[in-house]
């Protein structure tokens, strides 16, 4: 080393060579790469694509001396050169994205205010994510010149980068910009986030925006998470919209504000019927049952449109408490809430909730008797079973049919055996109420039993039992059963 110091001019020269031949390192690969972008075989072009990837992970491997600076260059001479596909520039300026350093800057600049609306577009992205500030500095420079929709883009790629110290810029396109541009800087604004955001969204929003530009600050601040109870006050109480109501509600209610429970209460008497539903689905699906106890506490005197609220978020609420809500509604409400608290008991419902269910499938309309049905069927609780089967065996020929009948909706443990024998009692229209049970839930043994039992019985039912058979048997009869069918005339053998 001591007898090259005496040389300095051949130690200069060693460095500049070895600095001019790392240069150009991968530059002969990634033309040669470029130049297979020129095959319009979509296979050539996916390959080229993939080989572009693959050099460019390779140059910027950890074991690679100054890697990403390297294959910059060699991405950016290819870039410079007019011979280049266009559809090679696309896929390298996404490399640059990926490794660029903050050499790429200037000609992404010059790029993104050229006349190739793809390579521009290409170009911003890239700038968006190579890291410091020359590239922050460059997309805040280009602002003043292009139109609406790329300065718009300009804040998003601003907003990407999420520094902070873009803040002050994009705070005046908020306050001095189109509605347009203003809504995108509110955007960026809580995308960036942190304290600078939020006091220039707060300041914009005292300024009376008009309705396009609040709901965008809305947005913003209820993504900061330290935006005041105040101003999430005013967005639930103000707000542009009902969404952006309900969300600032949902906001105060997880923070368990002290002036939440208030806050329900006065809505609840409001006569701002868009405000009630907010205060009821926000209570209700909170999980809090203090908030929960407030609206269900005045179910009573609720109008039709904020009883519906109400059932809709039971599913949210306690099961027992749940089910006496929907019970009260549904005893003294109309029909299309009766339907839904029909579902709430189906879901929730315990030995209380059956005889209700019963008496809505016995005396209410068409349609409650289907909703009553499907509860019938849903319902978690043995009474149902005991209470059915207490149908079945009553002297009264009335609720034995009613029994019958609810087979079909349930499946009560000795339902069938009882069934059974109803079509052996003799009595007609107990055989028929049977007979048409067995017709929904009949299976192959069931069929084969009930021919059993034809054998012996009165021509009345006896055909009776055939009727059934001739229109089940080739269904879900048995091979031997449709056999028996067929000899004795009962169905054809082309049916079986």
């Amino acid at each position: 080393m001591k007898s090259l110091l005496r040389y300095p001019y051949l130690v200069t020269s060693l460095i500049v060579s070895a600095v001019a031949l790392n240069a150009a390192e991968y530059q002969g690969q990634v033309f040669e790469i470029a130049e297979a972008f020129s095959n319009s075989d979509p296979e050539a072009q996916y390959t080229a694509r993939r080989n572009l990837e693959i050099l460019v992970s390779q140059a910027t491997a950890p074991s690679q001396l100054r890697g990403a600076a390297k294959i910059t260059e060699d991405l950016l001479h290819a870039l410079a050169n007019d011979e280049t596909p266009r559809e090679a520039k696309k896929y390298i300026l996404r490399q640059l994205a990926r490794v660029g350093t903050s050499k790429a800057v200037n000609p992404l600049v010059d790029l993104m205010s050229g006349s190739d609306y793809l390579l521009a577009e290409n170009a911003r992205k890239a700038l968006e994510v190579i890291e410091g500030s020359k590239a922050r500095n460059a997309l805040i420079k280009a602002f003043p010149n292009p139109g609406a929709k790329v300065k718009m883009d300009l804040l998003k790629s601003l907003a990407h980068r999420g520094e902070s110290e873009s803040v002050g810029f994009i705070a005046k396109q908020l306050e001095n910009g189109s509605d347009d541009l203003a809504a995108t800087a509110a955007w960026s604004l809580g995308r960036i986030g942190g304290s600078g955001s939020l006091i220039a969204l707060s300041s914009a929003y005292s300024k009376d925006p008009s309705l396009k530009v609040a709901a965008a600050i809305e947005q913003a601040l209820m993504t900061n998470d330290s935006v005041s109870s105040d101003l999430l006050y005013s967005i639930f109480q103000d707000g542009s919209s009902v969404a952006q109501r309900r969300a600032a509600l949902r906001l105060l209610i997880d923070r368990q504000d002290r002036g939440v429970r208030e806050a329900i209460v006065d809505v609840l008497s409001s006569d701002d019927s868009d405000l009630r539903l907010i205060a009821i689905e926000s209570a209700l699906s909170s999980g809090i049952r203090d908030y929960q106890g407030i609206v269900l506490d005045k179910v009573s005197e609720m109008d039709s449109e904020d009883l519906l609220a109400v059932l809709a978020g039971l599913v949210h609420v306690d099961a027992k408490r749940a089910e006496d809500i929907a019970s009260e509604i549904f005893d003294n409400s109309e029909e299309p809430h009766q339907l839904l608290a029909i579902d709430v008991l189906g879901r929730v419902g315990s030995a209380d909730s059956v005889g209700t269910l019963l008496r809505a499938y016995d005396e209410g309309s068409r349609a409650v008797k289907i909703k009553a049905s499907l509860a019938i069927a849903r319902i978690d609780t043995p009474a149902m079973d005991t209470w059915i089967q207490a149908m079945l065996n009553s002297a009264v020929e009335k609720d034995a049919l009613r029994g019958q009948e609810l087979l079909t909706h349930r499946n009560v443990p000795g339902g069938k055996e009882l069934l059974v024998q109803f079509v052996e009692s003799g009595n007609a229209d107990q055989i028929r109420g049977a007979l048409k049970t067995f017709s929904v839930i009949a299976d192959t043994e069931d069929l084969d039993q009930l021919f059993e039992i034809s054998r012996g019985s009165s021509q009345g039912t006896k055909r009776l039992i055939e009727s059934l058979l001739q229109k089940l048997g080739p269904v879900y009869g048995s091979v031997t059963l449709n056999r028996k069918l067929v000899n004795l005339g009962i169905v054809k053998p082309s049916e079986s």
